[in-house]
């Protein structure tokens, strides 16, 4: 069994596991850069230094998560955390072809909804050129 953390982006239903999220915060810190690559929101204060807040979506989050990758601590900007879930590993598929980046690591059937397991390392390596 894994434990997940799943929040949506936009009308999309994403997860990762718990142990990777260090925090929940609400957005409303979120200091926008000038002139953004894609796929990043801006900056966050986190203590004494700052951390760099990732999107997957044009839209603006209302929350934060932020995210321990093992190499590197960052943020993603998200919509709506909804909840904790434990899931059998049996029922995670693999990650799905036609990805661009490789952030889905692999997918989980609730339902007839398809939820997204984010691979934190893929989404990591988004923090470099």
């Amino acid at each position: 069994m894994t434990t997940i953390v799943r929040f949506r982006v936009g009308d999309a239903p994403y997860a990762m596991p718990v142990e990777r999220i260090s925090e929940v915060r609400s957005a409303r810190d979120l200091t926008p850069l000038p002139d953004p690559r894609d796929g990043v929101a801006g900056l966050m204060r986190r203590g004494d230094s700052t951390i760099t807040v990732l999107t997957m979506s044009e839209r603006a989050g209302r929350h934060v998560i932020v995210i321990d990758s093992g190499a590197a601590e960052f943020a993603l900007l998200v919509d709506e955390v909804t909840g904790v879930h434990r899931v059998d590993d049996a029922s995670v598929r693999p990650s799905p072809a036609g990805q661009r980046h490789g952030v889905v690591g692999g997918v989980v059937a609730d339902g007839a909804e398809l939820v997204f397991l984010l691979d934190v390392s893929a989404l990591a390596r988004r923090l470099t050129p």
